[in-house]
């Protein structure tokens, strides 16, 4: 009997200056990354959406108890050590699609649309509230704020709406914002027939994220996190959907392997890889480890050190323990 690798872990804490979903208040996010057989990856569960707790997802990992996101770092982990192995980078050969702008409602408005305009982004994606008066107060002020940039926008209620509130949302929004709208995603819980009508009444593209399993109509796009799940079965699921692969919000290790991902799946389905969601290091303090991200106009890179997923030296000194 073959026996079985052991597995290091090193815990940490992310920590954000504002709520980032409208899932969620919190401003601390823990998780941990797993070294096995040389190779890198990273658990960021997110308990509002499901997932245990990063504590009981170590437990589990420890039993032998694979989860989804336990499942997906030990192929993250399998990936970047074979290639370590080899003394690649995993991004050889690859290119990562380009990325909206994550909107950081902890930084101040002036230097973010600045760098939208320097930068020459070609999307932003913001969180939305439950009270849609704010996000549209917000929506209305980056679209003059932009002037005549062809800026688009994109934004997220992680299902806090109601229908009623979301035709209420559309129905008092300017033309000129209107026009700038790219996509919804999870306006409310996924209905086929509601968001059906919500689409053929507002001329609205839709994006589906947390009710993907159920999904047959009423959505333009389908949102995957490497992270939490394979972005293949989806591809075949739905296949004249166009996907965006975003990061799952957790650390630059997590954020590099679903930059990976997103590659590979540009690589093998081409233009139906959208504009992704990967340049999410800013929302969080500075590390050793964000201060080796750049995303200038959504064109994320980091530090390949190393091989595999990059941050050789870096991961290289962590204070390692055995599971």
């Amino acid at each position: 009997m073959e026996a079985q690798p052991v597995i290091y872990v090193w815990e940490y804490a992310l920590r954000s200056g504002a709520a980032l979903n409208a899932a969620s208040m919190r401003r601390v996010f823990p998780g941990a990354l797993i070294l096995v057989n040389g190779g890198y990856g990273c658990i960021h569960p997110w308990p509002e959406f499901g997932d245990d707790p990063v504590e009981v997802q170590l437990e589990k990992l420890a039993a032998g108890v694979v989860t989804p996101v336990i499942e997906r770092a030990l192929h993250c982990a399998q990936l970047d050590g074979a290639a370590r192995a080899a003394g690649v980078s995993l991004l050889s050969g690859l290119e990562v699609p380009r990325s909206h702008y994550s909107w950081s409602f902890a930084q101040e408005t002036r230097p973010q649309v600045e760098r939208l305009l320097a930068e020459a982004w070609p999307a932003v994606k913001a969180k939305g509230f439950a009270h849609w008066g704010e996000t549209l107060t917000f929506l209305e002020a980056l679209d003059r704020a932009m002037g005549d940039v062809p800026l688009r926008f994109r934004v997220d209620f992680n299902g806090c709406l109601g229908a009623l509130s979301f035709n209420q949302f559309v129905q008092f929004m300017p033309l000129r914002t209107y026009r700038r709208l790219d996509w919804v995603e999870d306006p409310y819980p996924y209905e086929a027939e509601t968001w059906q009508a919500a689409r053929e009444r507002w001329g609205i593209r839709l994006a589906l994220d947390k009710g993907w399993r159920q999904g047959s109509e009423g959505f333009d796009a389908v949102i995957v996190k490497p992270a939490r799940r394979d972005w293949r079965p989806i591809a075949e699921r739905y296949p004249s959907h166009p996907l965006v692969l975003t990061s799952a919000m957790d650390h630059p290790l997590g954020q590099a392997f679903a930059a990976y991902e997103a590659a590979v799946a540009r690589a093998e389905l081409g233009d139906r890889v959208d504009l992704c969601g990967l340049c999410t290091q800013h929302l969080f303090a500075p590390d050793d480890f964000m201060d080796r991200i750049a995303s200038p106009g959504g064109q994320l890179a980091w530090d390949l050190s190393g091989g595999g997923l990059g941050f050789g030296d870096l991961l290289e000194r962590l204070p390692w323990r055995p599971l």
